[in-house]
């Protein structure tokens, strides 16, 4: 049978306690963003319930509200399942939005059309980002544990950025100075014209 967490958590627990933490080759990587010796925290016992995310049930849910009222302040992009959301925070790289679903609803819950929708969108979205854009790929991330409300974090270096790519590109995001607030925007409408041309929907105003 598996682990429950606390039998996962005991087990990892000792093991860290007789042994130490393995040892990790992440500040050889060119893309580890930080210079000095850092020390991994002691892990915290798991809780007997999480806390509720943002949004619960949809109730006081922001995302739900965006798609709701596509205020083009917010929304750059939409069709009849999801929309594209721009980050709220000051962002360092040359592309980050967010793909959303429009109802309120989690990867596990879509319905199979908004699951297909979902592929063709991601799809459609990394190769209008490289149109219209100097980066190479895409980097498309799902935490979730802050809101409930589906999200997927969509990101991209400039093209020959090599210290940029990989695991780590979320962090130098949040490192990096921000990009002018109007030209970051620009770019990312760009992206939403080319992906309305590729997949439908419908873009706001250049």
């Amino acid at each position: 049978m598996p682990e429950s967490p606390q039998q996962w958590f005991a087990r990892v627990s000792e093991a860290v306690a007789r042994e130490g933490y393995r040892e990790s080759d992440l500040q050889q990587w060119s893309s580890w963003p930080w210079i000095g010796d850092l020390s991994p925290k002691a892990l915290d016992a798991p809780v007997d319930a999480e806390p509720p995310r943002r949004g619960a049930g949809g109730v006081e849910c922001g995302q739900c509200a965006g798609a709701a009222s596509l205020d083009p302040g917010y929304v750059v992009w939409h069709d009849d399942l999801f929309f594209l959301g721009l980050p709220f925070e000051p962002r360092g790289l040359p592309f980050a939005l967010f793909l959303m679903p429009r109802r309120h609803a989690e990867l596990a819950t879509l319905t199979v059309k908004e699951a297909a929708r979902q592929g063709e969108l991601l799809a459609a979205i990394d190769a209008s980002a490289q149109a219209v854009l100097d980066v190479p790929r895409i980097q498309v991330a799902l935490w979730g544990d802050g809101s409930e409300h589906l999200h997927w974090w969509l990101y991209a270096r400039p093209t020959g950025m090599l210290q940029l790519r990989g695991t780590f590109l979320s962090h130098w995001d949040n490192l990096l100075p921000a990009a002018p607030a109007a030209e970051f925007r620009a770019d990312q409408v760009l992206v939403a014209h080319e992906v309305a041309r590729r997949a439908g929907g419908e873009a706001v105003p250049v």
